[in-house]
């Protein structure tokens, strides 16, 4: 720091201690942000980190209830984005502030319309808007001629994004805010994007970048803030990291909040459960029943079966919530796949085959070996459920440049791949008796330890699972 300057100089934004609550919820507590001049900030997070309730305080649109806010060396406390605007801050929010029955030059200069005056008469500029627009249309990627007479409803969700973000950088002097900004976007439109950044900062005006996808905005930016559950997660420099790092904490950031979410769920319902429980067991075992009685103990004991079906539901959601501990050591693979199937009732499927290929026999791993022979596992058990009589289950395991891969492959009736991502989700159950959190335990075992697990289907005729690990090899 340069002598006689101070922090708040350095930083052309600074949000010290940021809190903010919506009746008992806690959105965001005591976040630390900055961006300093002519700086990229990629601002990371899950859905629901409060990401863009941060902005929206600095902006004036959320009210913080303690905390301070400097601009540009002063302490400021903005009442609202016009006032934002007034000191050089635009922004484009995730729904783009567009009107969709306007022409693009009119949604350009929106709230700063051009105006002629002819006598003691004001007329919008209509000739001197659109050529303006048009001008700077053309420097991201708008090539049509006349576009700026062009209805809003008649672009592109790209097309859209582009005006709305050309607007901000034409408007900003000092600060761009782009919220979540390629949501939705091509390959193609999203590189364009990238490249008006670019020619933002080129300009001298810092960028926040909020998204919750890392890839996207580390090609561009100079510095990554992650919060993780309305709190600093991380704060690091490009220099200081590459995006695997980056990746791996936005994954932790992701399962913290589904491990809070699972344990919410469990201590909610468990509670009115155990009423439930109590008076089905004194309906059966207090009560004289002289007509029906038949009817009267399948009733009462059907409900204590789905009573158990949910209690067993509400345990499993309460393992999930609690924190992982890895304890990585040297073990064999053919160890993992031994101790992996202990945890399936090989009995209660005696009509299916198991196949297994293992090409990777004999090679040491540094891994959890209790974890992954949970997550392998589930797969199989997942596996032999889904299978028919008669049919077989195929485990393969191999290594592939630097990954150590494990399939697993039924002969079931698969499943529609558009449901593939809710596989995974822990409040998804391909289960008839609803006690299903094996994938979600899989996936979230396996990503602790870095790696990844995909699933492919084909109806009718089977799923393949894959579950992906660093080659981690350890001394025998």
């Amino acid at each position: 720091m340069a002598p006689g300057r101070n922090i708040t100089e350095d930083n052309l934004v600074l949000m010290r201690d940021i809190s903010v609550s919506f009746g008992k919820v806690k959105a965001l507590d005591g976040v630390n942000f900055s961006v300093g001049h002519d700086e990229i900030v990629g601002l990371l997070g899950d859905n629901g980190a409060g990401k863009t309730t941060l902005i929206k305080t600095l902006l004036g649109l959320i009210r913080r209830d303690s905390g301070e806010i400097f601009y540009d060396g002063k302490r400021v406390d903005f009442r609202s984005p016009a006032e934002a605007r007034v000191a050089g801050i635009e922004t484009v929010y995730q729904d783009l502030a567009l009107v969709n029955l306007m022409d693009i030059e009119r949604n350009f200069f929106l709230g700063r319309e051009i105006v002629k005056k002819v006598g003691p008469f004001r007329f919008l500029d209509k000739k001197k808007m659109r050529n303006f627009t048009e001008a700077h249309l053309d420097t991201v990627g708008f090539r049509d001629h006349d576009t700026a007479a062009k209805l809003v409803n008649s672009l592109s969700g790209g097309e859209r994004q582009k005006l709305a973000i050309a607007r901000a950088c034409n408007f900003s002097s000092k600060l761009l805010i782009l919220d979540e900004p390629t949501a939705s976007l091509s390959e193609t439109e999203t590189e364009e994007i990238l490249d008006i950044v670019l020619e933002a900062k080129k300009k001298g005006i810092s960028v926040i970048f909020v998204t919750h996808n890392a890839q996207e905005v580390f090609e561009v930016a100079d510095r990554f803030v992650v919060i993780q559950n309305g709190r600093n997660l991380a704060n690091i420099s490009k220099k200081d990291t590459d995006l695997k790092e980056i990746e791996k904490l936005i994954i932790s950031s992701r399962l913290s909040a589904i491990r809070q979410m699972a344990a919410r769920v469990a201590h909610q319902i468990r509670n009115p459960l155990g009423i439930m429980k109590v008076t089905a067991e004194m309906l059966r075992d207090d009560f004289e029943v002289k007509k029906n009685k038949k009817d009267h103990d399948r009733l009462t004991t059907m409900l204590l079966n789905e009573i158990d079906t949910l209690n067993t539901t509400i345990n499993n959601f309460l393992d999930f919530a609690k924190q992982l501990k890895i304890k990585r050591g040297p073990v064999r693979i053919e160890e993992i796949i031994e101790g992996a199937m202990l945890n399936v009732p090989i009995n209660k499927f005696e009509n299916v085959r198991l196949y297994m290929e293992i090409k990777n026999r004999g090679k040491i791993y540094n891994l959890d070996r209790r974890l992954i022979e949970q997550a392998i596992g589930n797969i199989l058990n997942n596996a032999f459920e889904a299978s028919k009589p008669g049919k077989s289950v195929t485990l393969k395991s191999f290594e592939n440049e630097d990954k150590m891969v494990i399939e697993v492959k039924d002969q079931g009736e698969g499943f529609d791949m558009n449901n593939v991502k809710q596989l995974f989700s822990p409040f998804f159950s391909t289960k008839t008796n609803g006690t299903g959190l094996g994938l979600s335990i899989v996936k979230r075992i396996v990503e602790e330890h870095g790696g990844s697990v995909t699933a492919e289907s084909q109806p009718g005729h089977g799923s393949l699972f894959r579950i992906n690990l660093p080659k981690f090899e350890a001394n025998p």
